[in-house]
């Protein structure tokens, strides 16, 4: 009985480390992925106010801005209120930095397998071990880009750039993926000034 247990242990292992890994590739799929990054030697203290301004991918293909409407709203108006909330306003004229941003998504569709029942029926009457039945799943979903630039208004340097991707599998769940990446994005803003050594 032994020699049948002995076998089964090896059957099983392998197929649940399969098992493992499309369950982390799943959650992969599904997590959001932030980076921020600035120029160390600015003062981010003399920051009060900000003005928005059109990205110049989105000024030179206006069709983009058509199809991004309701993203670049959503990403505006998140933002708008993160800033807010931290004491910075948005202005018209004479702004402390230039806000400006790009939004993109492509469909994205990945096929994978994964195992069901990796234990089958166990041992039955016989002794014997089902055999593993493997699963062919396609996911669709869009895969998200934004990325997000603080300029400096007087020579147009980048001070602050954050950028952010998500694969958004509901499409009735943007508003929440949008809002989520942005109060991400400026969850440590501003950024803290270096330590001197």
């Amino acid at each position: 009985m032994d020699k049948y247990v002995t076998a089964v242990v090896r059957k099983a292992v392998p197929a649940l480390l399969v098992v493992a890994g499309c369950l982390l590739l799943v959650a992969r799929l599904n997590a959001q992925k932030i980076n921020v990054d600035f120029r160390r030697d600015f003062d981010f203290s003399k920051v009060h106010n900000y003005e928005w301004r059109t990205h110049p991918i989105f000024e030179k293909n206006p069709e983009l801005s058509d199809r991004y409407s309701t993203a670049i709203q959503l990403v505006m108006n998140e933002t708008n209120k993160q800033l807010m909330k931290k004491g910075y306003r948005p202005v018209s004229s004479t702004p402390d930095v230039l806000l400006t941003f790009f939004v993109t998504a492509q469909d994205v569709k990945q096929t994978f397998s994964e195992l069901m029942d990796p234990f089958g029926t166990g041992y039955g009457w016989y002794g014997w071990y089902a055999p593993p039945v493997w699963v062919t799943r396609t996911q669709e979903y869009l895969h998200g880009t934004l990325l997000m630039d603080m300029v400096d208004p007087n020579d147009f340097g980048l001070l602050w750039r954050a950028s952010a991707t998500d694969n958004i599998s509901d499409f009735r769940n943007r508003d929440k993926n949008v809002d989520s990446a942005v109060k991400k994005m400026f969850k440590k803003f501003p950024p803290k000034p270096k330590k001197a050594e």
